[in-house]
């Protein structure tokens, strides 16, 4: 029969501290994270892709795997009722995106839930803008047919924005290795 297994106190100790160690270093960088996005990240980083995206009354505008919709409700703000924004559904469920474009109380919004294969899942030639925002690196296995098809749903002269990361995130890479 075998020994019983003893544990050495100090060691035991040291492990838990180490896991309490983790545990909270990720906690605190998932709630700066969320802290930063809600607030200051979110309204400089709205501004500055509707400059890039030259949003105005009138214009049509995509959004590529929308997450909660937060994005798309504050694009098709922009672009007014006598505008149009699409939204498709991902990463986040397509009922969080629904609930946030309900809620905004627009009616220029459609929400585009699932299409099979590698296409940007919007209509034909809808879009004077698309943003996709911390999609793109996700998009590897498909990004080949995604960006001819991409072409097909954008309007000839559409401006497209493609943003994996803001540089003052504290969740981005240094700013001393940004170009």
């Amino acid at each position: 029969m075998s020994a019983p297994l003893r544990f050495d106190a100090r060691a035991v100790l040291f492990v838990a501290g180490a896991l309490a160690l983790v545990f909270t270093t990720g906690l605190g960088a998932g709630l700066l994270l969320e802290r930063y996005d809600s607030g200051v990240g979110f309204s400089q980083e709205a501004d500055r892709i509707a400059e890039v995206l030259e949003l105005a009354p009138g214009k049509s505008v995509g959004d590529i795997r929308a997450g909660s919709g937060r994005w798309t409700v504050d694009m098709a703000r922009r672009v007014g009722a006598e505008g149009q924004a699409f939204a498709t559904a991902g990463p986040a469920p397509a009922h969080l995106l629904m609930a946030t474009v309900a809620a905004s109380g627009l009616d220029n919004v459609t929400v585009i839930t699932r299409t099979p294969g590698d296409a940007p899942r919007l209509p034909l030639s809808c879009c004077d803008a698309v943003l996709l925002r911390r999609v793109y690196s996700d998009l590897e296995r498909e990004r080949p047919g995604f960006l001819q098809n991409l072409r097909r749903v954008t309007k000839p002269g559409a401006l497209v924005a493609v943003i994996e990361f803001h540089p003052d995130a504290p969740t981005g890479p240094p700013r001393d290795t940004l170009p």
